[in-house]
């Protein structure tokens, strides 16, 4: 029996792809500490919003694409050798009232934060569910698959911004750069699953046009990022202070990898569960930096 419950446990983590959406959850931490840093004026309402309406936002997603891509992963899990969650181990109708009442959950939080936050979190779930599930389900359906994705990498430091106060041209501006990390890791994730999204007929930039015009866009995103980056730092958009936000952000959320397989074995067991919840590790760092604990 505790096998079964380890294993449900386990199933249910991998669900929520709490490791997967650090990233997101990174740049909405990002977001309200570019917001935190013009406002002292902040209340519990905010850091809730982010911490709950924020993390199930990005919780639905995550989850509502498992729930309609069962095909897809009986797929990887013959080739990338993962079990199967959801009908395997979860039902599909357990994954699917899991996954509405988390959008519930994390709406209803986002409401109590802010009409800003709740119009951000919905527009996110709405992005979400029409890229995933029927009758749209734009992922197989190219040049849209793309187009949702990258406006959809705007909304998670919009929706840190969001928690505080309302957005901004200024911050629409400043999340591009987030779009760009964020489209830099989609491309790169494509081309590691070329072969999978080819077998599966889903239609990535990748598949449809090569690997090498999805490579080159990865390097344009990068560069598109940097240059952004450079010219809003010359503009003074940005204090010192964001500047190690925005670095932690860097290291812990996005480039982990680079400094973390160069550690001791004995120091990466130690070092993977901040891994897994870097975007909390990044908020409480944040809130400690500013005087906020």
């Amino acid at each position: 029996m505790t096998d079964n419950l380890i294993r449900y446990v386990t199933a249910l983590w991998r669900f929520l792809d709490v490791v997967g959406w650090q990233k997101w959850f990174g740049a909405a931490v990002v977001g309200f500490a570019f917001a935190l840093s013009a406002n002292n004026d902040w209340s519990v309402y905010g850091i809730q919003g982010l911490l709950i309406g924020v993390t199930l936002a990005l919780c639905y997603n995550q989850s509502v694409n498992d729930c309609f891509d069962i095909s897809i992963d009986q797929l990887k899990e013959k080739a990338m050798g993962k079990e199967l969650v959801v009908s395997n181990i979860i039902s599909v109708k357990m994954a699917l009232a899991l996954t509405f009442s988390i959008l519930a959950l994390g709406l209803l939080s986002a409401w109590f934060t802010s009409v800003n936050l709740f119009i951000v979190c919905s527009f996110m779930a709405f992005l979400g569910t029409i890229y995933s599930a029927p009758p749209l389900r734009l992922k197989m359906a190219y040049p849209y698959s793309t187009g949702s994705q990258f406006i959809g990498c705007f909304l998670p430091f919009l929706a840190g911004v969001s928690c505080l106060r309302p957005i901004t041209l200024k911050d629409i501006a400043v999340s591009s750069i987030f779009a760009m990390l964020a489209m830099t890791h989609r491309f790169e994730h494509e081309i590691e699953n070329y072969e999978v999204d080819r077998k599966t007929n889903k239609k990535t930039v990748a598949v449809v046009n090569g690997l090498r015009t999805a490579e080159w866009l990865k390097k344009t995103c990068i560069m598109l990022g940097v240059v952004e980056f450079i010219l809003f730092f010359i503009f003074g958009w940005f204090s010192l202070v964001f500047l190690l936000f925005f670095l932690l952000y860097l290291v812990l959320c996005i480039d982990y990898h680079f400094w973390f397989r160069r550690l001791p074995r004995n120091l990466r067991k130690i070092t993977t569960p901040v891994i897994m919840v870097s975007g909390f590790v990044l908020l409480f760092l944040v809130l400690l930096i500013s005087g906020r604990l």
